[in-house]
C-alpha cells in the first residue's frame, strides 16, 4: 500500500525538484550578481534567505516522496521535520524585513499572505499523512509546492531586477 501511495507522484515530483533546484540557483546567480545592491537595503537579505530556504524545502519534499516503500504517516513526519526550519526562517524573515525595511507596512500586506500560501498547505498535507496515513495530504503538499516555487520566482524577480530600478 504504501508504495502505491506515492508511486503515481514519481513524475511530479520529478519535475517539481528540477524547478525548484533551478530557481534555487538562479536565486543564488542573482544574490551573488546583486549581492551590494541586496546588501544596502535592509531586510533583502532575509528576503532571499526565505526564498532560498523555500525551494530547498520543495527538493527535500520532493525527495522524499520519491523514496520508495515509505508509509503515509511517515512521510507527513519528514514533511513536518523538514518544514519547521523553513517557517523559523519565514518568521525570521518577515521579522527582519518590518524592523528593518523601509517600507514595513508594505513587506506585512504582502509577505504574510505569501507565506502562509506556501507554508499552511504544507503543514496541513504533512498533517492529513501522519494523522490518516491516505493520499490526501499529497495533494496539500503538491498545492504548496507549486505556489512556494511561485512565490520564489517573485523572489527572484526582486533580487534580479526590482533591486536595480
Amino acid at each position: 500500500m504504501a508504495a502505491a501511495l506515492t508511486t503515481a507522484w514519481g513524475d511530479f515530483a520529478v519535475a517539481m525538484a528540477g524547478a525548484a533546484a533551478a530557481l534555487a540557483g538562479l536565486v543564488m546567480v542573482a544574490i551573488s550578481v546583486n549581492i551590494k545592491e541586496i546588501l544596502a537595503y535592509r531586510g533583502l537579505t532575509a528576503r532571499a534567505a526565505s526564498a532560498i530556504g523555500s525551494l530547498v524545502l520543495v527538493v527535500v519534499m520532493a525527495a522524499l516522496i520519491l523514496v520508495p516503500g515509505q508509509s503515509a504517516p511517515l512521510l507527513g513526519a519528514e514533511v513536518l521535520v523538514a518544514v519547521v526550519p523553513v517557517i523559523v526562517l519565514h518568521v525570521l524573515s518577515l521579522h527582519r524585513r518590518t524592523h528593518q525595511s523601509d517600507s514595513a507596512g508594505h513587506s506585512l500586506a504582502l509577505y504574510v499572505p505569501l507565506a502562509t500560501l506556501q507554508l499552511a498547505p504544507v503543514v496541513v498535507g504533512a498533517l492529513l499523512l501522519l494523522l490518516t496515513g491516505d493520499g490526501t495530504g499529497l495533494y496539500w503538499l503538491a498545492a504548496g509546492m507549486v505556489v512556494t516555487v511561485v512565490g520564489s520566482m517573485l523572489d527572484a524577480w526582486v533580487l534580479m531586477v526590482e533591486i536595480l530600478r
